[in-house]
């Protein structure tokens, strides 16, 4: 009989080996093997909606040469980038503030930033579809400020899908510079200003620096959720500016074509895991320094 850590009789089973083997298998069931899966489905041929055994490589070939996929493809990658830097330089200056506040409402200010997280992103997303709609309060006001003669459609677009994720992505950029911040002694600061250093070269020379890991992560982290979004790209973009995300819904639930859903998922994951290791490679070597 097995036992953990020796309890009882048997063969003992290290209690390290229990604590990384079932989040290893968790892991292994709900994430390698259902890549593995698309993997396969990529380079499969589809015929009349079902997979066939036979190996091809047009399913990519396909994405890569038609213009129209590869607009998509980009369009992805711009709003992931946008939003990643939106987020990062949005939430570093709240989250500053958060840190160095010494107001008693701290604790308050901290939630009400956070406080986004408690509605779903679905139910924030109609929110900027009520306001950027061509019939939406955003229109009413500009009408009424007399600075557009026309109404106009904000969405969809790529423009209102970076905003929409933008918005549902800053309290995450927040609490990842949160962190950042938290750790940097603000006497390096004042030490800095009292050896004759202006606001401006202590923030770029000791307080930045320091804060480097913080915006790069919180980059990172909302580029990452953002290029794989399907609700607001579905909400505030719809056909008329598609991303991968919803590229791959249409692909596999519409046109029942799962060998080119697949192969776009593939080169959604490949190119996703190809530039966070780059930047984490340019972020790890601006620690360093």
């Amino acid at each position: 009989m097995w036992t953990i850590d020796g309890q009882g009789a048997g063969r003992r089973l290290p209690l390290h080996w229990f604590l990384v083997g079932v989040p290893a298998l968790f892991l292994l069931v709900f994430f390698v093997l259902p890549n593995a899966f698309l993997l396969s489905a990529s380079v499969l041929k589809s015929e009349n909606q079902v997979l066939t055994n036979q190996f091809t490589t047009e399913n990519f070939t396909i994405f890569l040469t038609k213009k129209v996929y590869l607009l998509t493809i980009l369009r992805t990658f711009v709003v992931g980038i946008s939003v990643g830097l939106l987020v990062a330089f949005v939430s570093f200056p709240v989250s500053y503030f958060l840190v160095r506040t010494r107001s008693r409402f701290k604790g308050v200010l901290i939630t009400l930033s956070l406080a986004p997280l408690l509605a779903s992103v679905v139910v924030r997303t109609y929110g900027w579809y009520v306001l950027l709609d061509r019939f939406g309060f955003v229109n009413d006001v500009l009408l009424k400020l007399d600075a557009i003669q026309e109404r106009i459609a904000f969405i969809p677009s790529t423009g209102g899908i970076i905003i929409g994720l933008a918005h549902a992505l800053l309290p995450y950029g927040i609490l990842t510079n949160l962190a950042s911040l938290s750790a940097v002694n603000p006497n390096m600061e004042r030490a800095s200003m009292s050896l004759g250093a202006n606001r401006t070269k202590t923030f770029l020379l000791v307080l930045l620096p320091n804060c480097m890991p913080g915006l790069v992560a919180s980059f990172l982290l909302a580029f990452s959720i953002s290029i794989s979004a399907y609700a607001t790209p579905a909400i505030l973009g719809g056909y008329a500016a598609q991303t991968i995300a919803t590229l791959i819904y249409a692909f596999i639930m519409q046109v029942l074509d799962w060998s080119l859903g697949a192969a776009l998922g593939t080169i959604l994951i490949v190119s996703t895991l190809a530039i966070l290791y780059f930047s984490f490679r340019f972020g790890g070597k601006r620690a360093e320094v």
